[in-house]
């Protein structure tokens, strides 16, 4: 290595590349989308088919699983197509598009099924695994994916990184203050229908609103933000197998997979019990009440989240992103294990309020101890993951010459996938084993009881699983800046510097 050339490039800071707030803003917006595609269609699919519908719940979060699967031999794909696409509008633009318009569609024609003869109506099954397969494995992988990568090439500065992503956070954790009032919308649009239909006839007309929501907030990533094609114009393309070949050998990458399986698998594998311990334990069985409780859970779970974003962004600029994420972990295990206290039904634990122009209010407090807790550390979580990940396409460039941001995007995306998807391969069983009955108001104290158990063993587990991964990542601060300087230093070279 030169060493001039070297001392040249060894100041990050001199070489910071401040994306200009425009950029970030319009891109980052692209969040919007993903979180209302994932959380707004995702989170209604169990309680509508299951709950509304009487679907058998083995049967329908085996279709949910499905998609999950299918991503493993398609995301790789999508994301080593993205990378070496060349075309007038860029290697990302053009796939972004195409997963707008096919998620907000599919989001649409999902809530019309075959009609159902009976809890194990294998039609209605297959209906809804096509419908989710378009909707996850190509309308919203084809947008996420290369989305993501858009972002991992837009600055090569360590804590910009973090800076930018923050963004893309802010406009997800937005989406995640409306999308959980989808729901109770669908319940108010059926008036004094709601006990009855649950959801299932509100929810045509809440898609369509959703899907319109999805294509206006990612159109300006794609049409209102420069993609940087020049600095890949001569780069050859990677075969697929050598694609493969780079990717396992890079150690960094598959610890940062690791923690984020095992956590991710802790979470979903449990978390379809949220929505029944809302609805009939802590509301006893009110579908509308507990639909709300739930939405205002997971409001302040956003609100946290997105006031929490600054000081942890700060945070991890002051001590690095991998001490960062250790404490997020941590802290995690903490929120999901206090919610054996505060999801709780007792008089005192409900606040009745009066409020203009809504009237009588009942809040139930104790949950949103735990909300806090979950919005300031675990759904920061993936902003410093996001930003470490940009710092692995280093490495890896480092070591293979070339820039891979989609695949490496999209296979950290498939973990993530598969992760869920081995666990809703299970929670229909979770659900069935712990006595839940579909067709009845109230549910046995043991069923209950059973569902908070399942979360604050399987919850907390996975983050404790996840800090011992991340304990032995390499890439500091300090190595991170070596490498960065020795990819600029290659650059001035190839360019007779």
């Amino acid at each position: 290595m030169n060493e001039s050339l070297l001392a040249e490039t060894a100041n990050p800071e001199q070489e910071h590349m401040e994306v200009p707030v425009r950029t970030r803003f319009w891109w980052g917006l692209g969040g919007f989308s993903d979180a209302t595609i994932f959380y707004g269609t995702g989170s209604l699919v169990n309680v509508i088919y299951v709950n509304a519908l009487g679907v058998n719940p083995a049967l329908a979060n085996l279709a949910c699983a499905i998609p999950r699967f299918i991503d493993f031999v398609t995301d790789p794909i999508i994301g080593y197509l993205s990378d070496n696409t060349r075309s007038r509008w860029g290697r990302r633009k053009p796939w972004m598009l195409a997963g707008l318009l096919i998620s907000a569609v599919m989001g649409v024609l999902i809530w019309r099924p075959p009609h159902s003869s009976g809890t194990y109506d294998w039609a209605v099954f297959v209906f809804l695994s096509v419908m989710l397969s378009l909707l996850y494995s190509v309308g919203y992988s084809f947008f996420n994916i290369p989305h993501v990568a858009m972002g991992y090439e837009m600055t090569t500065n360590y804590n910009e990184r973090t800076h930018l992503f923050k963004w893309r956070f802010y406009a997800f954790a937005t989406a995640g203050f409306l999308t959980p009032w989808l729901l109770p919308v669908c319940l108010w649009l059926e008036g004094n229908q709601a006990q009855v239909l649950k959801g299932s006839q509100g929810v045509i007309y809440v898609s369509i609103f959703a899907g319109i929501l999805v294509v206006l907030a990612g159109l300006p990533s794609i049409f209102l933000c420069k993609e940087k094609v020049t600095a890949h114009a001569g780069e050859q393309k990677v075969r697929l197998l050598d694609a493969v070949k780079f990717t396992l050998n890079n150690r960094p990458f598959w610890l940062l997979v690791v923690s984020n399986f095992i956590t991710k698998f802790g979470m979903a594998i449990t978390g379809i019990f949220f929505f029944y311990i809302f609805v009939y334990q802590i509301a006893q069985g009110q579908q509308a009440a507990g639909a709300m409780y739930l939405a205002i859970f997971f409001n302040a779970i956003n609100v946290s989240n997105f006031l929490a974003m600054e000081p942890v962004t700060r945070l991890s600029d002051h001590f690095g992103k991998k001490p960062t994420l250790l404490v997020m972990l941590a802290m995690s295990a903490i929120a999901y294990a206090s919610l054996w206290y505060t999801f709780t039904n007792h008089a005192n634990s409900f606040l009745h309020l009066w409020l203009p122009l809504i009237g009588s209010w009942s809040l139930q407090w104790p949950s949103l101890i735990t909300a806090v807790l979950i919005g300031v550390f675990t759904n920061t979580m993936p902003l410093i993951k996001n930003s470490m990940l940009a710092d692995v396409c280093d490495y890896d460039e480092l070591t293979s010459g070339h820039r891979r941001e989609g695949f490496y995007g999209a296979i950290f995306v498939t973990t993530d996938k598969i992760a869920m998807a081995v666990s809703l391969a299970f929670q229909g069983f979770l659900l069935v084993d712990s006595g839940f009955k579909a067709t009845a108001d109230f549910q046995s104290p043991d069923t209950t009881r059973y569902w908070l158990l399942a979360l604050v063993v399987t919850q907390p587990l996975g983050f404790v699983v996840g800090i011992i991964s991340i304990f032995f990542y390499p890439l500091s601060r300090a190595k991170v800046h070596r490498i960065r300087a020795e990819l600029d230093a290659r650059q001035i070279v190839r360019k007779g510097g």
